[in-house]
């Protein structure tokens, strides 16, 4: 039983997950699960939900890793038998240690709810445990279809957010 904005909901699900380690070098993981799921709006309703996560992390030595991961989502109102909705989130990750104080990490990731393309790259140098310096850089694009075409070109990528960011981390102790 799970409630949500006063009323209570009766639910079942079943789900299913695994682990395969074959080595330090890779490693497999993956979850499912289905049944009944609620959907979190102003008039809420119990519809069918079903997620895969799939998980994959390389390591072909020591200072590499990359991890590529693909998660979805999907919700079917039982009611009308219609798709509210299939979300698939694909993901890279991957971490380069140059030194132990030095190492340069990057995400991508693309997000067919939204036809959005996320990378983000981060540098980060840790002087002590306490004191952490990072420099990234952020870039974020729209399917240009999604994009309001009076404001902007049209293009197949629509560019909506880029920034450039430094910060400093410092422990104070006393």
């Amino acid at each position: 039983m799970e409630r949500y904005l006063g009323i209570d909901f009766q639910k079942k699900r079943t789900s299913f997950s695994g682990n395969v380690r074959t080595s330090r070098k890779v490693s497999f993981t993956g979850a499912f699960a289905t049944g009944d799921q609620i959907r979190f709006v102003p008039n809420p309703y119990l519809g069918s939900g079903t997620t895969w996560n799939m998980n994959t992390t390389l390591r072909p030595f020591s200072r590499l890793q990359a991890q590529i991961s693909l998660n979805t989502s999907r919700f079917v109102d039982r009611r009308i038998n219609f798709e509210e909705f299939d979300i698939k989130i694909f993901r890279a990750l991957t971490t380069y240690q140059f030194t132990d104080r030095l190492l340069v990490r990057n995400i991508s990731q693309f997000n067919t709810l939204d036809k959005t393309f996320d990378g983000n790259i981060l540098v980060t140098y840790r002087v002590n445990g306490g004191t952490v310096f990072f420099v990234g850089y952020d870039d974020h694009y729209r399917e240009g279809s999604q994009v309001n075409a009076q404001l902007f070109a049209p293009d197949p990528w629509q560019r909506t957010n880029r920034s450039i960011f430094a910060k400093l981390q410092y422990l104070f102790r006393y």
